[in-house]
């Protein structure tokens, strides 16, 4: 006799992640709502990280195995637990991270109270490297104690809202719009929530449901490649060309764009990729928001690779000469 279908599926995608995932796991199995399944993605690990997730004795969690594939980035990992996935509303962890107890409950809550929405995530705490511990905040959010549908996501979306770890969504939404891109190695979260944004509301809650670990081993986020432009600004665009976005968020729209090339102009600049900055950022010459930002990456695109160390050593050889002539 088949099981009933639990209420929420959780997804932890696990790859190298052995000091941190028993903590992630811990802080699943600490949920005040129980009525869930948590599905443990290894993605090929090398480490120890399989062990210790075998360690915990426990009838709520399912490790799957996938091969590990540099080129197709962690959602792969992320979408097979998507398509495993037993319950109609799935939620997400990443296993170098953890939830607060009530984080189920309230975004289980969530979905009760606005049906209607593609969505739903909750404030998240981030710890830094050193130790040090804040709350995350977001633009175009009203103070907390808040929850409701985001008045203006792409207002809202520089400020990043809707974090991975701290969301939730049904499993009808991704029949619609699509699973996570594959082969992206940054900026595959955003591409989903800007999907989803265009077609539905998001909902949010300004209550702590998640801890975000900046200390953490192996993350994505530290690889420096350099990248032509985000996913997201691809999906936004092609969504203005077709006219889904609606008039009073076109702007909105547009400066998200503009926010997400001059990011992404910067990293190549550090690189010494003055070209492809320069391509970025006349991609969004007309942004309002953030021109001041956009003249002085503008700025160093016409100067020289290397022209701050070149500055430096010819100040020092200044101070030098001065010195002569003492």
């Amino acid at each position: 006799m088949a099981l009933p279908a639990p209420a929420v599926s959780v997804v932890v995608p696990l790859y190298n992640k052995e000091r941190h995932v028993a903590r992630a796991i811990q802080s699943v199995l600490n949920q005040v709502f129980g009525d869930f399944e948590l599905i443990v993605v290894d993605d090929g690990s090398t480490d120890g990280s399989v062990e210790v997730v075998k360690t915990f004795d426990e009838p709520r969690i399912r490790l799957v195995h996938r091969e590990h594939v540099n080129s197709a980035g962690g959602h792969a990992a992320r979408n097979l637990g998507i398509t495993t996935a037993r319950a109609d509303f799935i939620a997400f962890l990443d296993a170098d991270d953890e939830w607060l107890p009530g984080h189920l409950a309230t975004l289980t809550r969530l979905s009760g109270k606005y049906p209607q929405c593609g969505a739903y995530a909750s404030g998240y705490a981030v710890v830094g490297p050193d130790g040090r511990r804040w709350v995350h905040a977001s633009d175009g959010i009203p103070a907390s104690p808040w929850e409701g549908v985001i008045p203006s996501y792409f207002r809202s979306a520089p400020t990043h809202p809707v974090w991975t770890s701290a969301t939730a969504v049904p499993k009808r939404v991704f029949d619609a719009v699509g699973l996570f891109p594959v082969g992206v190695s940054q900026g595959g979260d955003l591409d989903m929530w800007c999907r989803i944004a265009l077609a539905y509301p998001i909902c949010f809650c300004t209550r702590l449901g998640a801890v975000y670990h900046k200390d953490a081993d192996n993350r994505v986020c530290l690889l420096n490649r350099p990248l032509c432009e985000y996913g997201h600004v691809r999906v936004i665009r092609d969504a203005l060309r077709a006219g889904s976005v609606p008039p009073d968020q076109q702007r909105e729209a547009l400066e998200f764009i503009a926010f997400s090339q001059l990011e992404i102009a910067g990293r190549n600049i550090s690189a010494g990729h003055h070209r492809r900055a320069r391509q970025l950022l006349l991609s969004c010459r007309g942004t309002r928001k953030y021109a001041r930002g956009w003249w002085r990456l503008m700025l160093q695109t016409l100067l020289p690779p290397g022209w701050p160390a070149r500055l430096k050593a010819a100040r020092h050889t200044m101070r030098n000469l001065a010195g002569c002539h003492e």
